[in-house]
């Protein structure tokens, strides 16, 4: 991703109150966890990757709807990924471990946050059983599901700000 698209913002505020509006209007209208964060940033960033949208698709409602991982969780791993991530699978670990630091605040921001990074404790039901599912998002799930993933989306937009400006710091 081409972190100066970032110039287009005057301050990291206005990127992430961006991004969390985004998110959130897109999980409303089209849903899918995973693929709305990645979405939302391939838009910001103005990238046209429609492999990397679509490999984020089945992470909805955890793995594949099994209240496992959450794809917020997931999606903005890959976001991360995109931008930290090795570049090359031959460069092995060092190259995982190169990266490595920003994702690994995401988990943990999830943990301390939402007490776990998978779907299925966030909610508190099996979004894989149709009746709990339509409970679920009869009672508001939808809009609360939703604010999470902009807040995790407004997370990971920190990370990434604050990442390039301290890479930039360093190499002046």
């Amino acid at each position: 991703m081409d972190l100066s698209k970032l110039d287009k913002y005057d301050e990291k505020a206005q990127f992430v109150a961006d991004l969390k509006k985004r998110t959130f209007d897109t999980e409303m209208k089209c849903h899918g966890c995973a693929q709305v964060i990645v979405q939302t940033f391939l838009d910001v960033f103005e990238e046209d990757n429609t492999p990397v949208s679509m490999a984020s698709s089945p992470f909805a409602a955890g793995l594949a709807l099994t209240g496992n991982n959450c794809g917020a969780v997931i999606g903005g791993l890959m976001v991360l990924g995109l931008v930290f991530g090795r570049k090359d699978v031959n460069e092995g670990m060092a190259g995982i471990l190169a990266g490595i630091r920003p994702m690994r605040k995401l988990v943990k921001y999830f943990q301390e946050t939402y007490q776990s990074p998978n779907c299925r404790d966030i909610t508190g039901t099996d979004l894989a059983d149709p009746e709990k599912a339509t409970a679920y998002f009869e009672s508001g799930g939808l809009e609360k599901c939703a604010n999470m993933m902009a807040d995790a989306a407004g997370f990971v937009g920190e990370i990434i700000y604050e990442e390039r400006e301290k890479r930039s710091q360093e190499s002046e």
